[in-house]
């Protein structure tokens, strides 16, 4: 093609045409750029499709994540709203003065709730993938990049309580753990081959709840795991709109 264009602009200068030739010089430059547009066009396209690909891929991972997310905050919560519970219903015991005229395995198990403690395990990764690696603009749906970007720095936000509440937790286990062999399963006082006697087990328990610094972990405990609550709750809120974003596509 080239030299069919070479031969015609040497043919109309000894033609002595040198106005043609211009005006055809001039056509051929045209065209090349059409051409190299062209290219370019095509090249943008295929990138384009390219990025629509793997941004496909990229929402289906965070969102795999984000159905997982929300199976463990449902888990975590219906736990905490049992602890909270129960470690309500410990307190009213401690402070009514009224122990004694609960049965021993009620109160035991009062005590194994608020002993407990509980914290969903949450999936990130996909998102923080996609930040590090720089390709967080391949997701197109503002929407759903600004939700993501919330909910991640929501996340790394509530470690706090979490710090604080197992410290009171520690806490109460400093001053209960002398009286725990005491505090024994059935299960686990045959299998040691030790028997425990109802009297012993009722002082231990009285000794426990009289402690009064054992109460005020338990209260601070107690207020901290409504406020981690709160938070969990907050953090599937976001899950489900994440989620919802994600079902409808819309921007």
């Amino acid at each position: 093609m080239i030299k069919i264009f070479s031969k015609i602009r040497l043919s109309l200068l000894s033609e002595g045409k040198s106005v043609k030739y211009l005006k055809y010089a001039i056509g051929e430059i045209v065209l090349v750029m059409i051409g190299i547009l062209l290219a370019l066009q095509v090249n943008n396209w295929n990138e384009n499709r390219k990025i629509q690909k793997e941004e496909l891929l990229l929402i289906e991972s965070i969102k795999q994540d984000f159905i997982e997310n929300k199976k463990r905050l449902n888990q975590t919560i219906k736990a905490q709203q049992r602890m909270i519970y129960f470690s309500n219903s410990f307190i009213k015991l401690i402070v009514s003065n009224k122990s004694k005229e609960v049965n021993i395995d009620s109160i035991l198990q009062l005590k194994a709730y608020a002993n407990s403690w509980f914290r969903a395990e949450l999936v990130n990764s996909s998102y923080l993938t996609i930040v590090n690696s720089g390709k967080v603009n391949y997701i197109q749906n503002l929407n759903l990049k600004k939700r993501l970007a919330d909910f991640s720095a929501d996340l790394e936000s509530g470690f706090e309580d979490d710090y604080e509440s197992k410290e009171s937790l520690i806490f109460m286990y400093k001053i209960s753990y002398k009286y725990e062999s005491d505090f024994l399963g059935e299960d686990e006082k045959k299998e040691l081959g030790i028997e425990i006697s109802k009297d012993s087990i009722r002082k231990s328990i009285e000794l426990l709840i009289a402690n009064k610094s054992y109460l005020g972990a338990l209260l601070n405990k107690t207020g901290l795991e409504s406020s981690r609550l709160n938070y969990q709750k907050t953090l599937l809120a976001q899950t489900d709109e994440i989620l919802n974003v994600i079902k409808s596509g819309s921007k």
